[in-house]
């Protein structure tokens, strides 16, 4: 891209994503409705009839909404119904994991256009850098797609904030990435913003895009990988804290009950005593065999550390759903929420009304898709 394109590109860019505080609140109210009358979208924001009539007007113009075939309801003419456009916008995702770096594309309203694994150790952030940025671009070539129309590159890390920021305090398998400033390692890598957080935080996003988040608008994702993480979606927008670490759930153990908490690793552990030559929750993905003895001793060992964790944040945040999340197969996110029991009983005897447990049913990596979605929530939701 010569410069006299690439500020042409900037230009219409930064044109396309300025909508304005009432223009995002439009545009989320459209996402989480999934479509809408433009006369029934005064009931979903606090807007006025005429403020909401030009907002919709003008994120029609832009290509972020397309007008749909009216719903037939009662008396009078049916309105043409407003609904995001998913060519409207792109986000790109970059999750570093402890087995592997892979690169994500998504579209305005979560559908995965494309996800390919960057030939990069994750423990080597410059490699990781490299990788990606020659990733990336040719990605976007390859998709066709239109370059004003990328949000930016969301980067998804695994581990805490000492501060608010973009450094994290990783597992020890990608140490190298321990208080390094992840936005300033990528820093003009790419030609588009750049933004991180945490793994778990974005699985909970893309839990709220495509998943638990089309019936409720608030809930808590737990994040089951070679940790034990955790997400908060709260009025439909991820809650990440005045320390940025919301849901660090795993900080509430101390360190003998670390031990059996519901977490990958301790899991691997047990099934290498058991002989099975598993080294990575990947591994552990690709021959996953249910029949094994070892899983139900796992889940009997981390069950009461998980009933803890659902009680406190039933207690705590009061959720419609708690969803069972992150990299750990299906099976076992399943086999864990039947043997969970985390329901408690008030003074008098009667059952303590608690969330749902639910299942996440995002076949990929819920991580790189939240990674992706990211750059959107940033630029046009928030």
């Amino acid at each position: 891209m010569t410069t006299g394109a690439h500020n042409r590109w900037h230009q219409d860019a930064e044109t396309l994503f300025q909508i304005g505080r009432s223009g995002a609140l439009v545009l989320d109210a459209i996402r989480r409705k999934g479509s809408v009358a433009r006369a029934d979208l005064t009931e979903e924001t606090p807007l006025s009839q005429q403020s909401v009539h030009r907002l919709a007007e003008d994120l029609l113009e832009r290509g972020l909404l397309r007008l749909e075939a009216p719903k037939i309801a009662g008396r009078g003419k049916p309105s043409p119904q407003l609904a995001l456009a998913p060519d409207g916008a792109y986000g790109i995702g970059l999750a570093i994991d402890t087995d592997d770096v892979r690169v994500a594309v998504t579209n305005l309203v979560g559908d995965l256009l494309h996800l390919t694994t960057v030939e990069a150790d994750p423990n080597d952030p410059e490699g990781v850098r490299i990788g990606a940025e020659a990733e990336v671009p040719a990605i976007v070539e390859r998709l066709g797609l239109p370059a004003e129309r990328i949000a930016g590159v969301g980067i998804s890390m695994q581990g805490y904030r000492r501060r608010p920021g973009t450094a994290f305090v990783p597992p020890p398998k990608i140490a190298a990435w321990r208080d390094r400033d992840v936005a300033l390692i990528f820093d003009n890598a790419f030609a588009f913003p750049i933004m991180a957080e945490n793994n778990a935080t974005l699985g909970a996003e893309a839990e709220n895009w495509v998943g638990a988040g089309r019936r409720f608008d608030n809930f808590a994702y737990l994040s089951i990988n070679q940790g034990f993480g955790g997400g908060i979606v709260v009025n439909g927008a991820p809650y990440i804290g005045y320390h940025m670490n919301a849901a660090e759930i795993s900080s509430i153990y101390t360190e003998e009950e670390t031990e059996r908490r519901p977490a990958l690793r301790i899991l691997i552990a047990m099934l290498r005593e058991a002989g099975h030559e598993i080294g990575s929750v990947s591994e552990l993905k690709a021959r996953y065999d249910p029949s094994w003895p070892t899983i139900d001793r796992w889940i009997a060992r981390v069950t009461p550390a998980l009933d803890q964790m659902l009680r406190a944040i039933t207690g705590i945040l009061d959720p419609a759903a708690i969803v069972f999340g992150g990299e750990a197969p299906h099976d076992l996110r399943r086999r864990l929420a039947e043997a969970a029991n985390p329901r408690t009983v008030d003074d008098i005897g009667l059952p303590f009304p608690g969330p749902e447990l639910l299942i996440s049913s995002i076949k990929t990596a819920p991580n790189v898709l939240g990674a992706a979605l990211l750059p959107i929530r940033t630029r046009l939701f928030r």
